[in-house]
């Protein structure tokens, strides 16, 4: 049985003031960063055979430093966030003003954002690595939220997935999907146990 888990960044300041980051390249908050301490203290049991992939992207890699000290980790460009393009660096009440934001509400599945990315291109570039991760029993991928949602979708069936309606995930949530037989079953979704419990068992057994 192989397994792959999914980590979303910690949080940063533009996450905590609900600016739209995408490929804009920001560090962890201080929250963040104590975030992704909790974090690691939950995942101190994973075994060293796991194969650790990050998105470059400052915040899922300082994420996955931190909450893997001392482990390769394996940047992969196909795990970077949605490029959001001009909507980037504004919030969701700046963007309702940009002329080109009701067209792209309508379908950001299949419409690219200005400057940017449809939600389908994203589903395609994070499915194809995964289909690539062969070669480890267990993969560990500290990603984003929308690369997140577009692999449980796909492994899930869901063809055309409504952008933040189906799949919620909070700063270091973890998700997890084992592949067994030939079936993708969803063994979990967004498990923050360790931002609200002390001394929990490592869920990477």
């Amino acid at each position: 049985m192989r397994r792959l888990t999914l980590i979303r960044h910690a949080l940063t300041e533009w996450n905590a003031s609900g600016r739209f980051q995408g490929h804009t390249d920001l560090p962890l908050s201080p929250e963040g960063v104590r975030q992704a301490r909790r974090l690691a203290s939950y995942v101190r049991g994973l075994e060293s055979g796991a194969a650790i992939y990050a998105s470059p992207l400052l915040r899922a890699r300082q994420t996955a430093e931190l909450a893997f000290p001392g482990r390769e980790l394996r940047l992969d460009d196909r795990l970077k966030e949605l490029h959001f393009g001009e909507f980037e660096g504004a919030t969701h009440a700046e963007n309702e003003t940009h002329a080109a934001w009701a067209w792209w509400m309508e379908d950001p599945f299949a419409r690219a954002a200005p400057g940017g990315e449809s939600y389908r291109a994203l589903r395609e570039r994070v499915v194809n690595w995964m289909g690539s991760c062969q070669e480890a029993d267990h993969v560990v991928a500290v990603t984003h939220s929308g690369a997140i949602q577009m692999l449980l979708a796909h492994v899930l069936g869901v063809e055309h997935p409504r952008w933040r309606k189906r799949i919620y995930l909070r700063h270091t949530g973890v998700s997890r999907v084992l592949f067994r037989d030939g079936e993708c079953i969803v063994e979990r979704v967004n498990d923050t146990r360790h931002l609200t419990q002390e001394g929990s068992d490592p869920f990477l057994d």
